[in-house]
């Protein structure tokens, strides 16, 4: 019987066809930040309270963590209990969850959400049930968001992975830049987000140290999903004390791109295809980069002494719409697949 229950949802994963990585090609350029709003929300959505009679760590209530947040100037603060959408049990909040309960921490951040998906692979998972799992959170959310990255995927999945919109390029202290260059460079536009994924809100480790500025006109649901479905927003590392500086534009004039900040002078690298530092500019207010033809993709990086801002990459396309590869089911191999579940 426990082997029939711990069976029973490999049996409903189809075989997938993946898409073949292709870099971004096209003469137009896509830069997310062309249409700028005027207003930035600060904000963190991954954090968790005291939920499921605290199997799952939270120390704090719900409400203490969001009113943790906005003493601290946020005006997005995210609750993300796993399995469980704060925001449809009274708490101010956006509705968020996190998806998973498997024992390699494969969580996913569901953005949007209307309901649980409550189907999840306990025990391990190769790229068809991980590509399953993205789907099935994707039908009952507006955006799909990969957690802490670096415990459950590599790079070689998100060379092909597709459905989800957003990747944890920071988690608290870690950072996960390989991965996210593995699928902009494999033609997935996908945008950073950096969290605190807060569990104790004491632990100093872990509180404020990372968030995301979106360029949006209010902190409501629909303003946040639009602008993180098209890339208007820029993820943050606190690595000193305090915060000292902030984006101040991304400009994009024939084949130059300009990126300026504020505050304090600071450091602006340059990265392209496949994680290539193409430029460095030290100690400045603003640095501009040539894209080159061989250039599929550039993402800046501002670092100061006390902070990282990592931006949404400049994405070459055809003018019309960012590339979007999907896996598709193939129907032969997922009845083949399914047959040796049964026999097994």
């Amino acid at each position: 019987m426990v082997f029939l229950a711990v069976a029973f949802p490999y049996s409903l994963a189809p075989v997938y066809r993946f898409p073949p990585p292709r870099t971004f090609s096209g003469a137009a350029l896509w830069n997310p930040y062309a249409h700028p709003s005027g207003a930035w929300q600060r904000a963190n959505l991954h954090a968790h309270g005291h939920a499921w009679s605290g199997l799952t760590n939270g120390t704090h209530s719900d409400e203490e963590v969001v009113e943790a947040y906005r003493q601290r100037g946020y005006s997005v603060p995210g609750v993300s209990d796993y399995q469980w959408i704060a925001a449809q049990h009274g708490v101010a909040t956006l509705p968020l969850y996190e998806h998973g309960y498997n024992i390699t921490k494969e969580h996913q951040l569901a953005i949007g959400a209307r309901r649980v998906e409550w189907l999840d692979f306990p025990v391990w998972t190769w790229l068809d049930q991980k590509q399953f799992i993205l789907n099935r959170v994707a039908e009952t959310s507006d955006l799909v968001a990969i957690n802490h990255p670096g415990t459950a995927y590599t790079e070689s999945d998100f060379r092909r992975l597709t459905g989800y919109h957003l990747i944890e390029v920071v988690n608290g202290p870690f950072r996960f830049e390989d991965v996210w260059d593995a699928a902009l460079s494999s033609g997935h536009a996908i945008w950073a987000l950096a969290n605190d994924d807060i569990h104790d809100l004491t632990n100093v480790r872990r509180m404020a140290i990372a968030w995301n500025m979106i360029d949006a006109p209010s902190a409501g649901l629909a303003d946040i999903v639009a602008a993180l479905r098209h890339g208007r927003t820029y993820a943050v590392s606190l690595v000193g004390e305090k915060a000292d500086a902030a984006l101040a534009g991304v400009e994009v004039h024939d084949q130059t791109i300009t990126v300026s900040s504020s505050g304090v002078p600071a450091t602006f690298v340059f990265i392209g295809q496949d994680g290539v530092v193409h430029k460095t500019a030290d100690q400045v207010m603003h640095a501009s980069y040539e894209l080159q033809p061989a250039d599929t993709y550039i993402r800046t990086v501002i670092r100061t002494a006390n902070m990282v801002m990592y931006l949404n990459p400049i994405i070459r396309f055809d003018g019309a719409s960012l590339p979007a590869p999907a896996a598709t089911v193939n129907e032969s191999m997922t009845w083949v697949w399914r047959a040796m579940v049964a026999v097994g």
